[in-house]
């Protein structure tokens, strides 16, 4: 899908960290249909137009300063530390913009539209209390520390911070979901932690509705209504996002990577993957150890100097 092309003035003393696709395609984000993010100071001239019916939610964490949101319709607000924006990925267009003549520091981060992170009643947007604004800047600032690196460890360390930063976010929109639909969620949540823990094991409807007590239409209605995708596609996309992140980074055999994901038949696998992603697993291995090789080299040449983009 191609979304409209955002309208962006940066400023001319502002400061922007945005994680690599090494971060965002990492499990923890990827289970929620992450799209970008980052973290940001950004100077009194900066504005962002965001278009209307992106196809994608975007979320502002506000963690010092102020900024002033603009509605289409005319609404306008502002939010201040420890507040947080999020719209509807069918929400009307708006602009952001720093407020004031302080510098505004956020995080923010942007999840496709079936992402399972979103509220799952109608909304256009909301503003929220962030129960812990300084632990998600903190979380933020350890995975863009850690993204320079390609270690184990420090992907241990991205995930970690993201699977941290995510429960935060879900604690802040906890309210969203009331009564008998929160606790559906809840239990979809813990099914689906169970699952990515074992992704090698057989995962069939009839296991699935045995675990949650639904029947199978029972359960593919409440699967589609709160993930916007039935049961089946979820698991195969939780295989697919594990097989990228395991090509990407272990030195696991691609026979090892299918049978770690669930698929008995390499063949299978090879097909599946190149459905999904469009590369077959090896010369997706290829591209992203090119990139990976390509971004170390550049981190490099650059010494000790900042990972600021434009």
């Amino acid at each position: 899908m191609i979304y409209k092309r955002e309208h962006i003035n940066p400023g001319t003393d502002s400061e922007q960290w945005y994680i690599s696709s090494r971060a965002a395609e990492a499990y923890p984000f990827a289970s929620v249909l992450f799209k970008e993010g980052g973290y940001c100071i950004l100077d009194k001239d900066f504005w962002i137009e965001r278009p209307k019916a992106k196809g994608y939610s975007t979320m502002i964490i506000s963690l010092s300063g102020q900024g002033k949101f603009i509605q289409e319709d005319g609404t306008e607000f502002l939010i201040g530390e420890g507040e947080a924006f999020i719209s509807s990925p069918e929400s009307q267009g708006h602009r952001e913009e720093t407020a004031g003549d302080r510098s505004w520091e956020h995080i923010w981060l942007t999840f496709y539209r079936s992402s399972s992170i979103l509220p799952s009643e109608d909304f256009d947007w909301k503003i929220m209390q962030v129960p812990e604004p300084s632990l998600c800047r903190e979380l933020m600032m350890n995975i863009i520390r850690e993204d320079i690196s390609t270690t184990e460890e420090s992907r241990l360390a991205i995930e970690l911070s993201e699977r941290l930063l995510l429960l935060s976010i879900r604690r802040m929109l906890q309210t969203s979901d009331t009564g008998e639909k929160a606790r559906i969620r809840a239990r979809f949540e813990k099914l689906w932690n169970e699952v990515s823990s074992s992704l090698n094991q057989e995962w069939g409807i009839e296991r699935l509705c045995s675990m949650m007590n639904f029947s199978r239409s029972q359960l593919t209605r409440l699967c589609n209504e709160i993930y916007g995708e039935a049961p089946g596609a979820r698991i195969r996309r939780m295989r697919m996002e594990s097989a990228k992140l395991l090509l990407s980074n272990s030195s696991m055999t691609i026979l090892e990577i299918a049978d770690s994901v669930g698929y008995a038949s390499p063949s299978l696998f090879s097909s599946s993957f190149s459905s999904y992603a469009g590369l077959s697993p090896r010369d997706y291995r290829k591209r992203k150890r090119g990139i990976i090789r390509n971004n170390t080299s550049s981190s490099q040449d650059q010494g000790s100097g900042d990972r600021t983009q434009p």
